[in-house]
C-alpha cells in the first residue's frame, strides 16, 4: 500500500509536465499587424481666425469619386487589420464557435410576417446560404392560412398545378449587378401589383439608383433609370411613376414624372434652386393624390397633386413655419393634416389632427377635429376605408382606439374625443411604446401595429375590426405556433409568426 501511496505523487508529477508540455506544444499566436496608414493631404482650414493643416479633410469630399476610391481602399485595409488583430488574439476560434452557437437557435427558414394588400400576401424570406433576403409574394386566395414558406403546399399548388410563391426582387442578384453589395433605401409596389419601384444604393457613384421591375415578367424596365432618387410615389394607378432628386449636395431639388412603357423623357414637374429648400413626395394611402412638401430654413408649404394627372397644377394646402411635421391624408372627399406646427401662431409640444374640404384646400381652411385636452396627448393616427385609428397618451398611460370614418355630420368640429364615441382596444400593463404597422391596404378593415414591452409576455388581442395585431417584447426564442379563440358568433382561428432578431415579432392573422 505504502508502494503505491509513494507513486501516486510520481504520476500527479508526470502529468503536469505532460500538461506543460502538451501547452506549450501548441503553435504560437500570429505577431499583430501594423496598423494601414491612409494617405494624407494637407488642406488648410480656417475657423474662428485660427488656421490649421487637415491631412485627412479628403475624407470628406463625397462628390470627388478619386478620394472615394481611395477611401474604399482604406476600409478594406482597416477591415482586413481588424480581422488579423483578431486572430493574433486569438478571437477568431471564439468568433467562430459563438458563430456555431448562434446558427443553432437561428431558423433557417427566416421569413418576416405576410402583410396582404389585395388579392397578395407581401413577405421577404431567406434562403439558406444566401446573404441577402428575397422578396416574394403570394395569392391570399391560394394560400390564405400561411405557414412557411418551406411548407410543400406553400411552393405549389397541386390542385391548380401553379405555382403559389412569386420571388419578385432577389436582392443576392442585386448585390452582383451593384459589385457585391446589396442596400435598398425605397420600395413600392404600384396599386395594380403590376410593377415595383426601387432604390439599391450604387458604391461606384455613391448614390441609390431607381430600378421599375415588371412583376408579371421579372425583367427591368428601361425607364425609368435615375441616380441620387430620394423620394418615388406611384400616379395615374401605377401607369406613372413620380420621383424626386438630389444634386451633387444631396439635396432634393428636382421633381420628374416618368410614364410606365413610354419612350419618351421623363417630365421635369419642378426644380427648385434655392440652396436651403428641400423637397419630399409621399401619396395618400387610397393613392388619391400625391403630397408635396417643400422645407426650408423660414417656411414648410405643402401641395396637393392629383394622382390621375400628376402633370396638372398643383395646390397650395398648407403652409407654416420652418422644420414642422406635417402628414396630409385624405377619406372621401375629406383631408386630414396630422401636424406639431404652432397654432395660431403658439408654439404646441404635441401633435394634432385637422381637416379640410378636398374641394376646396387652402391654407385657411383647416379645422381642428378634436379639442384640445391638457391631459390627452395624440401621438400617432392612422388611416384605413372605414376607420381611424388613434395612438393616444394620458399621463403614464398609452391609448389604442378607433374612430368611425366618415365622422358624422351632427358633429361640429372641434370636438371632444368622446363626442365621437371611440372604441377602446384593452392594453396589456406597463406598455411603453405603439407603433403603426405596414398597412398599405386601404380598402382593409384589417390594421398592424406593434406593441413593446419589457415585462409583458405576447398575448392576443382581438377588436370587432382591428384583428391583426403585432407585438413585440424582450423573451426568449419561439417557433411558430397557432390558437384558436371561441367568440360568441364564430370560431377565429389565428397564426402567430414569431421573427427573433433582438426582439421577438409575433402577430395574429386572421
Amino acid at each position: 500500500m505504502r508502494r503505491h501511496l509513494d507513486l501516486l505523487p510520481r504520476l500527479l508529477l508526470r502529468r503536469h509536465i505532460h500538461r506543460r508540455s502538451r501547452t506549450a506544444s501548441s503553435p504560437p499566436l500570429p505577431p499583430p499587424p501594423n496598423p494601414p496608414r491612409p494617405p494624407q493631404k494637407p488642406e488648410p482650414v480656417a475657423i474662428h481666425g485660427e488656421t490649421w493643416q487637415d491631412n485627412y479633410a479628403w475624407m470628406g469630399s463625397l462628390s470627388d469619386a478619386a478620394a472615394m476610391r481611395h477611401m474604399d481602399v482604406h476600409m478594406e485595409a482597416e477591415e482586413k487589420y481588424a480581422e488579423a488583430c483578431l486572430a493574433a488574439a486569438g478571437a477568431d476560434r471564439l468568433a467562430r464557435k459563438l458563430q456555431l452557437e448562434m446558427a443553432s437557435r437561428l431558423a433557417s427558414d427566416a421569413c418576416t410576417p405576410p402583410a396582404r394588400w389585395g388579392p397578395w400576401l407581401y413577405y421577404r424570406r431567406a434562403d439558406e446560404g444566401k446573404q441577402y433576403p428575397v422578396l416574394c409574394r403570394r395569392s391570399a386566395a391560394l394560400h390564405g392560412v400561411f405557414i412557411s414558406y418551406s411548407d410543400p403546399s406553400a411552393g405549389f399548388d397541386f390542385t391548380a398545378g401553379k405555382r403559389i410563391e412569386q420571388k419578385l426582387v432577389d436582392y443576392n442578384k442585386e448585390a452582383e449587378r451593384f459589385g457585391g453589395y446589396s442596400y435598398e433605401e425605397l420600395s413600392e409596389v404600384s396599386p395594380d401589383h403590376r410593377f415595383i419601384a426601387y432604390t439599391m444604393y450604387d458604391k461606384d457613384k455613391d448614390s441609390f439608383t431607381l430600378l421599375v421591375r415588371d412583376l408579371v415578367t421579372g425583367t427591368l424596365c428601361d425607364k425609368p433609370r435615375a441616380d441620387r432618387v430620394s423620394n418615388i410615389s406611384w400616379a395615374m394607378d401605377g401607369k406613372a411613376l413620380v420621383y424626386v432628386v438630389t444634386n451633387e449636395d444631396r439635396r432634393p431639388y428636382r421633381l420628374f414624372c416618368s410614364i410606365i412603357g413610354s419612350n419618351k423623357d421623363d417630365i421635369l414637374i419642378l426644380e427648385e434652386p434655392g440652396e436651403n429648400i428641400y423637397l419630399n413626395i409621399r401619396h395618400t394611402k387610397d393613392f388619391r393624390f400625391i403630397t408635396l412638401n417643400v422645407f426650408s430654413d423660414t417656411h414648410s408649404k405643402v401641395y396637393l397633386i392629383k394622382a390621375s394627372d400628376p402633370l396638372s397644377r398643383m395646390i397650395l394646402v398648407w403652409e407654416g413655419e420652418s422644420q414642422v411635421h406635417c402628414i396630409v391624408e385624405h377619406h372621401h372627399g375629406r383631408l386630414y393634416l396630422f401636424t406639431d406646427a404652432a397654432r395660431e401662431g403658439v408654439h404646441v409640444n404635441s401633435h394634432y389632427l385637422m381637416q379640410s374640404d378636398a374641394e376646396s384646400p387652402g391654407p385657411k381652411s383647416w379645422k381642428n377635429v378634436f379639442l384640445e385636452e391638457p391631459d390627452i396627448i395624440l401621438e400617432d393616427v392612422d388611416f384605413c376605408s372605414t376607420h381611424m385609428v388613434l395612438i393616444l397618451r394620458q399621463g403614464r398611460k398609452l391609448r389604442l382606439c378607433s374612430v368611425n370614418l366618415p365622422l358624422p355630420e351632427n358633429i361640429h368640429v372641434p370636438a371632444h374625443l368622446s363626442d365621437f364615441h371611440p372604441f377602446e382596444l384593452p392594453l396589456p400593463n406597463h406598455v411603453c411604446q405603439i407603433l403603426s404597422g405596414p398597412n398599405y391596404d386601404y380598402q382593409s378593415s384589417t390594421m398592424r401595429f406593434t406593441i413593446s414591452s419589457p415585462v409583458v409576455c405576447v398575448s392576443v388581442h382581438y377588436l370587432a375590426w382591428l384583428i391583426l395585431l403585432s407585438f413585440c417584447t424582450i423573451l426568449t426564442w419561439t417557433s411558430i405556433f397557432r390558437f384558436a379563440l371561441h367568440t360568441s358568433e364564430e370560431l377565429i382561428i389565428f397564426t402567430v409568426w414569431t421573427n427573433t432578431i433582438f426582439l421577438i415579432y409575433a402577430s395574429t392573422d386572421l
